[in-house]
């Protein structure tokens, strides 16, 4: 088999058979691309990978890639044809990525021509009481760290014909979804520190909160870790959060000093999950006695890190607010185009932003003992 340098060609060639489809069609599956332009697997995923990202296709996890596009504004209703009704609905927990998220989302669906609300709500009752006897074509939900009550997924399928959840993985529940995926976040974290020089990689996280997925990225970093060259152990540090005020940096400290305190070789690179903030993670390294970048590197699984000036900028995993609206439009207009289609789930894929937190390990960096620097 002949395969392809680059995927640019494919790409091209890709772009322009797509091009010709209708909005919703059905692709061909990636064997089939492969086996017709005599490349590999690896040489269509890349080629898919940057028509994803340019918006042309959008993949669900088993049931393959679908042109997008389409006139989201319109919803075909028995009869005549109206603007779309989408309702934005959020849990009032928190959240400035989330918040940036469902304002952007509306501001886009608002341009598009659809009715579009957003609506943020505490428990059920409440959510019933302000929703009332609205009906609406899409809802998208975003939970946010909040348990996701039955009820509240139920009452919100009654409002509206289809609904999708962003930011959480649901089983059994026969909503759509849209979530990061969280696998290829750590094997993207894991191999920039690789190939920065650090053989020695540890994980700093947030306490196990079920409803923000950290035991799936503990698992993903064990998973990752093991299949790495190499016989260094996993090191996994666990910070505890005020549950107002986030992780601070004497809660950041505290777990470096407890958990670092018997092992005896340590990292020369973490990566970083949860609501942790860049400041509060320098802070927290050097009063613990590690610097970064000098003595540790750092690669955060975050996705607001474009807020932050340059040189403050954290290496960084995830997602821009852009990103993620353009995937959540995407997705209304797929299900909008085909209503009845079974519930999928959408994996996004997360981009690796160059910062200023991790540098190639010359052998001499790394963490080190407070102890061992005062001798």
């Amino acid at each position: 088999m002949k395969d392809i340098s680059s995927s640019a060609t494919l790409v091209d060639r890709l772009r322009a058979e797509f091009k010709t489809l209708e909005a919703g069609s059905q692709v061909p599956t990636m064997r089939d691309v492969a086996s017709r332009h005599d490349v590999s697997v690896f040489t269509v995923q890349r080629a898919f990978d940057v028509l994803k990202e340019e918006g042309l296709i959008q993949s669900f996890v088993g049931r393959g890639s679908f042109v997008t596009g389409g006139d989201i504004a319109r919803s075909r209703v028995p009869g005549r044809t109206r603007a779309a009704r989408i309702l934005i609905v959020s849990h009032s927990t928190p959240s400035m990525r989330g918040y940036k998220v469902a304002h952007s989302l509306q501001t886009e669906l608002l341009q598009a021509g659809c009715r579009a609300i957003t609506v943020s709500y505490s428990d059920a009752i409440e959510l019933g009481d302000v929703l009332g006897d609205g009906r609406y074509d899409v809802c998208v939900l975003q939970p946010r760290r909040s348990i996701l009550p039955v009820e509240v997924v139920a009452m919100l399928k009654s409002k509206a014909r289809h609904m999708i959840v962003e930011g959480r993985e649901l089983e059994r529940l026969d909503v759509d979804v849209f979530v990061r995926n969280r696998a290829k976040s750590m094997a993207l974290a894991l191999n920039a520190l690789r190939e920065l020089g650090h053989a020695r990689i540890g994980l700093l996280t947030e306490r196990l909160d079920a409803a923000a997925g950290y035991a799936a990225i503990e698992n993903h970093f064990l998973q990752n870790h093991a299949s790495l060259p190499g016989d260094a152990e996993s090191l996994i540090v666990r910070a505890a959060a005020d549950q107002d005020d986030g992780i601070l940096a004497s809660e950041i400290r505290d777990a470096l000093q407890k958990d670092l305190a018997n092992v005896s070789k340590l990292p020369t690179g973490f990566i970083v999950s949860g609501r942790f903030e860049p400041a509060s993670i320098k802070e927290g390294f050097r009063s613990a006695g590690f610097e970064i970048p000098a003595d540790v590197s750092v690669v955060s699984l975050r996705v607001d890190t474009e807020s932050y000036p340059e040189d403050a900028r954290f290496t960084a995993v995830g997602r821009t607010t852009e990103h993620v609206v353009r995937g959540l439009v995407s997705m209304i207009n797929w299900r909008l185009s085909n209503p009845n289609e079974p519930s999928v789930q959408v994996l996004d894929n997360p981009s690796l932003f160059a910062g200023c937190s991790a540098v190639r390990n010359d052998g001499t960096g790394g963490i080190r003992h407070a102890e061992s620097d005062a001798q």
